[in-house]
């Protein structure tokens, strides 16, 4: 993992010449040394087996990285017209297309009259209004154009998406619609490849045949076949308010629950002589990889069928093993196939979850030792909750910005329900295709199942309290949250206080991180224009109050609430209509004016057809929206500024004419589509 964190850093070639050295010296001690010496250098040879480790994961790490590639389309500078690309997925549905993702071929230029060897991975979007024109696994296709670079986030503290398709070896997308590709030829890909991706749509298909109610469907979706596109935003919220999302994500504990299911079917045939423990082994494994493949191949999948294929083989042949070898090897082997895997959050809470519960729950369970039965079992329940959340809390706030406080409770309600869930839509799935009389009674049972288990955690949802939300740490402290944690473990386990003395000093740092921001915050007085499609977007800040102008709206949240939430604003939402006094605000149907700290900002939202004024007003930022100037020109009858602004809302051609035109005209001008968003500090 430290090879792979640190490779970018690092050249390849080094890497390779320092690890043939360090192996050689390595391989040359271990078989020549004596054990005397081997004894007495034992540090020292460990150490070089580490770092040989490390140069592993550099190594490993450059030759995943398809960019490296000389044919690699990011290389590419001269224009083309058309590419060819083999579909390698299948359509998945978004809120307004469907998502796809191609291996370009061939790239074409029609004025050379040839084509040119290119690799690269594209998404493509089409539009739902193509819904019966989409490509298929398998498909050859010829695509009109050529697909963009995935662009930067332009807004503060945005998440970063190209980042994230760049650990999938993604780097380009494309809007594509029907009219601007062609099928050359069906199914050039072997059929077995996208079977799995048959049998998930299929089985999608009869788990809504049989459950009707629409949130009841998104659960049973996402909790049998891993699947969230119908997950209903108010549920996803009330999941994670409560801490229980994870239910919702398919990992170890679905794994597990397949495992027990396979388990106790296939347990009479390790009672065969001769070939009972092959046949054994072979079903459980094939099984639950067939599960695993059949949910998508999580990271967190991955990691839990890795381990118990580990387990089965190992308990099977009665073999005991270090769970944590167990662990570490599964890992070793995950990172080796795709070492960007280690960037995904799914694989880091999956091995910290399963770390803390291996090594923090028996320690919690000791804490208590309830009379019965029943008390007995959810004080299990609740010490794993505890562990699990103990090891994985500091990056839930760092990725999520929130702590549920109630995850101890509601673990107890969901873990039960997905215990009987799962079985449950397995069930529904295997009478839908075989007796449809009975799926109807077991698509009726779960779907008032889950309906249940939704009251309750809905209900603790509701609890004064539930959630602290918004919280804003950097990695250094996520860093250091863990360091705490790692002390405090050490603590308790060598009843030393000098590991309390290092856990007070790391909190201190924490603190003092937070504090050295909050002064920082406090000093803030600015004006910020985002950079967002539908609607003009602006925050004007003052310590940590903030007044927010624009439609507040699911885009207007991705692209702008990580920044208040980055701040620690307490943020009020003007409407574009509301007159509010702190902003003097004066609205017309072209032109929008907002006095502010002693600043003057115009909006200009439509075409100037109102008569000129006898002299040009004077306002300190003009800001031109929803492509209603197209000539600079025509500006100065009307305005007199200081900066001009072109925010989001115009299309990229009236963006560019304008820029360039304000270039030669020496105008300062920012177009935050293009530069990204502008943050202007100011004194009133």
């Amino acid at each position: 993992m430290l090879g792979i964190g640190v490779a970018s850093w690092v050249n390849s070639q080094l890497a390779i010449f320092t690890f043939i050295i360090t192996f050689l010296a390595y391989s040359a001690f271990t078989f020549f040394g004596n054990a005397r010496s081997f004894s007495r250098l034992h540090p020292w040879v460990g150490s070089f087996a580490a770092f040989c480790l490390i140069l592993l994961g550099i190594i490993r790490a450059h030759q995943h990285d398809t960019t490296r590639q000389s044919d690699h389309l990011l290389h590419f500078t001269d224009t083309a017209d058309y590419y060819i690309a083999t579909v390698i997925d299948h359509p998945e549905p978004k809120k307004n297309s469907y998502r796809v993702t191609l291996d370009i071929e061939h790239i074409f230029n029609k004025k050379a009259g040839q084509g040119l060897s290119q690799s690269a991975r594209v998404i493509v979007y089409q539009p739902k209004a193509d819904s019966s024109w989409l490509m298929h696994f398998g498909d050859r296709v010829l695509v009109k154009g050529i697909p963009d670079p995935v662009e930067l986030p332009k807004n503060p503290a945005e998440f970063n998406y190209k980042q994230y398709l760049a650990y999938q070896g993604i780097h380009h997308q494309q809007y594509l619609r029907a009219s601007n590709w062609t099928l050359m030829e069906a199914n050039v890909r072997p059929y077995w490849l996208g079977l799995t991706g048959n049998w998930r749509h299929q089985c999608r298909d009869k788990l809504l045949q049989y459950i009707k109610n629409p949130q009841a469907q998104g659960i049973a979706l996402a909790i049998t076949l891993g699947l969230k596109s119908h997950l209903e935003r108010e549920v996803q919220e009330a999941y994670a308010a409560t801490g229980a999302m994870h239910v919702l994500a398919v990992s170890g504990l679905h794994v597990g629950i397949i495992y027990l299911i396979l388990n106790f079917l296939l347990a009479p045939f390790r009672q065969l002589p001769k070939v009972g423990t092959a046949i054994y082994i072979t079903g459980c494994i094939v099984g639950l990889w067939l599960y695993a493949l059949l949910t998508g191949l999580s990271p967190s999948v991955q990691r839990a069928a890795v381990m118990f294929t580990f387990i089965i083989i190992g308990s099977t042949l009665r073999r005991q093993s270090d769970i944590y070898n167990t662990l570490a090897c599964s890992a070793f082997l995950l990172l080796w196939i795709d070492p960007f895997l280690l960037y995904s959050v799914g694989f880091q809470l999956s091995y910290l979850a399963v770390f803390g519960i291996v090594y923090l729950q028996p320690r919690i369970y000791a804490w208590c030792s309830p009379n019965t039965k029943v008390m007995d079992w959810l004080w299990q329940l609740t010490s794993v909750s505890i562990a699990a959340q103990i090891a994985t809390f500091p990056l839930g706030m760092y990725y999520f910005h929130q702590f549920p406080i109630y995850f101890w409770i509601s673990n107890v309600v969901v873990i039960p329900g997905a215990l009987l869930i799962l079985p449950l839509g397995l069930a529904t799935l295997f009478t839908g295709f075989t007796v449809p009389a009975l799926a109807k009674v077991c698509g009726w049972v779960l779907e008032h199942l889950i309906q249940f288990v939704n009251t309750l955690v809905a209900l603790i949802q509701q609890l004064p309290g539930s959630t602290i939300e918004q919280i804003a740490i950097t990695p250094v402290q996520t860093g250091l949250l863990y360091l705490i944690i790692v002390f405090f473990i050490l603590l308790f386990h060598y009843r030393r206080l000098r590991y309390f003395s290092l856990a007070v000093a790391s909190l201190a740092l924490v603190v003092a991180i937070q504090a050295a921001h909050m002064y920082r915050q406090h000093q803030e007085i600015s004006m910020t224009v985002y950079n967002v499609k539908d609607d003009t977007h602006l925050d004007f800040t003052q310590g940590f109050t903030n007044l927010h102008r624009g439609s507040w709206d699911t885009n207007a949240q991705y692209h702008v609430l990580p920044n208040h939430i980055q701040k620690g604003l307490q943020t009020e939402y003007v409407s574009d209509t509301l007159a509010h006094p702190a902003l003097q605000y004066a609205s017309g149907r072209e032109i929008e004016m907002l006095h502010w700290q002693g600043k003057t900002i115009a909006i200009i939202r439509e075409q100037l057809n109102r008569s000129k004024p006898e002299q040009p007003v004077s306002v300190d930022y003009l800001i031109v929206a929803h492509n209603a100037i197209r000539k600079l020109a025509h500006l100065n009858d009307y305005f007199s500024y200081q900066q001009l602004i072109i925010d989001g809302t115009n299309s990229r051609y009236t963006t560019q004419k304008l820029v360039n035109e304000a270039d030669r005209e020496h105008i300062a001008c920012h177009a935050v589509s293009l530069q990204g968003a502008l943050t202007i500090p100011w004194k009133p």
